[in-house]
């Protein structure tokens, strides 16, 4: 698990089906030693992993990707100098247990992420 240690949420919002979620991430976690040093850079499986939690935690249930259609890693997301993310995760439809999503990871002056599939 990567929300309360790795990430926080700081705030969210819901408007029906949209979420906006504002995250920071800790620069001085230990995965940053290795990943990289002097440069410290979000892994893109933490990327993917903390849309999973914060949705799990906005939900209030367990969420997995079953098929993602689309992630993109459009920038470098150094925690030094992004201390705020805003996450907008959008349920484009639900099917039972099935949930198709998108998400972006933004700041006011750049995207760093981009995902659209399913989960469950």
């Amino acid at each position: 698990m990567l929300l309360g240690t790795f990430f926080k949420i700081l705030q969210s919002d819901r408007d029906e089906q949209n979420f906006r979620v504002e995250v920071a991430v800790d620069a001085q976690h230990p995965i940053f030693k290795g990943h990289f040093p002097h440069l410290p850079v979000v892994p893109g499986v933490c990327q993917t992993q903390m849309l999973m939690e914060t949705l799990s935690h906005l939900l209030q249930r367990n969420v997995e990707i079953k098929r993602a259609h689309h992630i993109k890693f459009l920038a470098l997301l150094n925690p030094e100098k992004v201390e705020r993310l805003m996450m907008d995760i959008k349920i484009e439809k639900e099917e039972g247990n099935e949930l198709y999503i998108s998400a972006t990871y933004s700041t006011p002056e750049e995207i760093f992420f981009r995902f659209k599939g399913e989960v469950h």
